[in-house]
């Protein structure tokens, strides 16, 4: 087996696997076909010991699979858009610009050629000072379709009552008899009324003529209006509202030494050319996809190859806590992919041809017992505590055809 050297992720990523690449090779072994269907920061695959051979990764977040793309076909062109110093105004804009790029998603989704060089080279410089989750997440709210609504009857197309006898004239309209009438609102008299209705508040007349004025109910007991104060709670509401910023980031694992491109020791737009091309040598061979991950598990991309290698680190479900987590991190579809990928994991498990292996949190799948669980410990996760306690909750569930180790 030929020993290659591994490379860096160029950015940071929630729930990258580089501390746990060199256990998953061990099991996987130097396959002739490697299938990454969640792709992030691609760490495992950056992190394979051997040459690489037929390669395959995907990844549903329309910037990460643009980053790789681009890099791959114009390291230098991402090079020139990445390379800008660390600025807060400018983050807050190019995020801003970015989410509002709606058509490419699309493009990303819909033409496996597709990438855009100045997208990838300002997300990839944003993700490596960004804190926490919510990292151009605004997109997936954009490009949400609106389905039908068939509750309530709202509107012109609500249900109309049929008129069973007694038909009104208006009711032939063109010539056209209708059948059906619109129906009237009633006059709401329950209680005593409400708001300006109701039986307590007296008429402006009425409260002259006691001495009150127009202060009526909203008084106190000595007779002094009320005051409406300001409501300062959580920031205000409204246009009011305090808009949240954050600074960049300069940290590195608590040291301060920068993130991804951002790290001291990268030269400028020289060091990271060089870094790019490197990564463009590296992915020579891969097939990056857009879409959902069961796209590239079929026979075609897999067992027609060889045998195959699948890596499943799947966003976590909320079996494994993931209320405790940044609620941006991941989008709202995410919820349930990792019950989808461990559910797929059982079901080809018994494939001779399949090595998979499965990322998730202590007790949050339940496998068969042929399968090996192997615990391992991360970095920690972002910002809360609970977070930060959940490395040591991981564990990469291996099917019985990987190989097996003392």
């Amino acid at each position: 087996m030929s020993k290659v050297q591994s490379l860096r992720a160029p950015f940071p990523w929630f729930g990258g696997k580089s501390r746990a690449a060199a256990l998953i090779w061990a099991r996987f072994g130097d396959v002739p076909n490697y299938v990454e269907p969640f792709a992030g920061s691609l760490a495992v695959l950056l992190g394979r010991p051997h040459a690489p051979r037929a390669e395959t990764v995907n990844d549903k977040d329309a910037y990460v699979a643009n980053f790789w793309r681009a890099t791959e076909a114009d390291p230098e062109a991402v090079a020139h858009y990445a390379d800008w110093p660390v600025n807060e105004a400018d983050l807050h804009a190019r995020h801003e610009w970015l989410v509002g790029q709606t058509g490419f998603r699309q493009r990303m989704l819909g033409d496996p050629d597709h990438y855009d060089v100045k997208i990838a080279g300002w997300w990839v410089w944003g993700l490596c000072q960004w804190i926490g989750g919510g990292w151009c997440r605004g997109v997936d709210r954009l490009d949400w379709k609106s389905r039908p609504h068939l509750n309530g009857n709202m509107g012109i197309h609500r249900k109309l009552e049929k008129q069973t006898s007694n038909m009104n004239p208006e009711s032939f309209r063109g010539g056209v008899q209708t059948s059906a009438r619109l129906h009237r609102k009633l006059v709401d008299l329950r209680r005593s009324g409400h708001g300006v209705h109701r039986s307590s508040v007296q008429s402006p007349r009425s409260k002259v003529q006691s001495g009150q004025g127009l202060i009526g109910d909203w008084a106190d007991d000595f007779g002094r209006p009320y005051k409406k104060r300001i409501n300062l709670n959580r920031g205000a509401r409204g246009v009011h509202r305090v808009i949240k910023r954050q600074m960049p980031t300069l940290g590195g694992a608590g040291s301060g030494s920068g993130r991804g491109i951002l790290r001291w020791g990268v030269q400028g737009n020289e060091g990271l050319i060089e870094w790019f091309h490197q990564l463009k040598a590296r992915l020579r061979r891969t097939r990056i996809c857009c879409g959902d991950f069961e796209r590239i598990l079929g026979p075609s991309p897999t067992t027609h190859i060889g045998l195959t290698a699948v890596l499943l680190d799947a966003p976590y479900g909320e079996a494994a806590g993931r209320h405790e987590r940044d609620g941006g991190i991941y989008a709202q579809d995410d919820l349930t992919v990792a019950a989808r990928a461990a559910k797929w994991a059982r079901e080809h498990g018994d494939n001779p041809k399949l090595r998979i292996a499965l990322c998730g949190y202590a007790g949050e799948h339940e496998m068969p017992m042929d399968w090996v669980c192997v615990p391992w410990k991360a970095v920690g996760g972002y910002g809360r505590k609970a977070g930060r306690s959940n490395c040591t909750r991981e564990r990469i569930w291996f099917s019985p055809h990987c190989l097996k180790l003392e």
